[in-house]
């Protein structure tokens, strides 16, 4: 049944999606000045005449830092960090946030208290590092794949879903069936995750894509290893580097604008792969938020 709306109520309306666009492009305007600052003069950028279209319309940014295959070396080993270190991450976590979610696991309050305080208070970085060599695991892709291996947020996000989620009876009922503590898990509880499993995943193959201090930190001899955060950051240091060499001023002028121009083209490279899949997988983000919020 269509409810007729009075004047006020449309009026209301009206400003309320009036306010709501206004903070809408209020959002996306930054990202997208930085898309057309990337194929606008840099000259132009840095007088402040890119506004709301590319001026001087050139793509000698792009030209820059594709002028060799690095961008392409780290685009293959980005993804090839984020499909399998996203793949351990899951292995890694989902078994033990179920494990520290099922009743007759003993021990688990002290271990789940273990795992909070590492969120407070880490090793830190040099620990790492000396464990990391030690094992003999610097200057390859181990580094980068096990330095990030478990998530203690996601295990707890994981964890409440299979403590509030899934329900006990199931779980039950298959052990009567004769199934083993594995293949309940296997046929019956994950089926069961598959909204709570799609976050999980998503949570880390965005943070696999955005990493790069693994790259800095564990791989600083091997630049074919490098993820490609890691390689665009050493574009722009690079040429950082060539301005404060170049002794001709009117050189030194036009490097300082192509790296300003550089930033903004290595935020696009990076961010091209996440924008282009973000609007399929948004609802994931929104359930995400929903799994860890506090119920009741």
């Amino acid at each position: 049944m269509k409810v007729r709306q009075s004047v006020g109520d449309r009026i209301f309306l009206g400003i309320v999606y009036a306010i709501l666009i206004f903070f809408t492009l209020l959002c996306l305007y930054p990202l997208y000045l930085v898309i057309i600052s990337s194929f606008s003069d840099p000259v132009n950028v840095a007088q402040g005449k890119v506004v709301l279209y590319p001026v001087g319309f050139t793509l000698e940014a792009y030209k820059e830092a594709f002028s060799t295959n690095d961008i392409l070396i780290g685009y293959r080993n980005s993804l090839f960090y984020m499909i399998v270190g996203t793949a351990i991450n899951m292995v890694l976590t989902i078994p033990a946030a179920y494990s520290l979610a099922h009743p007759k696991v003993k021990g688990k309050g002290v271990v789940m208290k273990l795992i909070v305080f590492t969120m407070y208070f880490s090793g830190g970085l040099i620990p790492t590092f000396l464990l990391m060599k030690g094992m003999g695991m610097l200057n390859n892709i181990w580094s980068v794949l096990l330095v990030t291996g478990c998530s203690a947020y996601n295990l707890i996000i994981a964890r409440s879903f299979f403590m509030s989620g899934v329900p006990r009876e199931l779980e039950e009922a298959a052990e009567i069936d004769g199934c083993t503590p594995l293949q309940t898990f296997l046929k019956v509880v994950l089926p069961l995750s598959k909204a709570m499993l799609s976050v999980i995943l998503l949570y880390y193959a965005v943070a696999r894509w955005n990493d790069y201090t693994s790259s800095l930190y564990y791989q600083p001899s091997a630049t074919d290893l490098h993820s490609l955060q890691m390689v665009l950051r050493t574009y722009v240091e690079r040429a950082n580097n060539l301005v404060n060499n170049v002794v001709d001023e009117e050189e030194m002028l036009y490097w300082a604008n192509l790296v300003a121009q550089l930033r903004y083209s290595v935020i696009v490279i990076a961010s091209v792969p996440l924008l282009t899949v973000y609007p399929f997988i948004q609802k994931y983000f929104e359930k995400g938020v929903m799994l860890g919020s506090v119920k009741g």
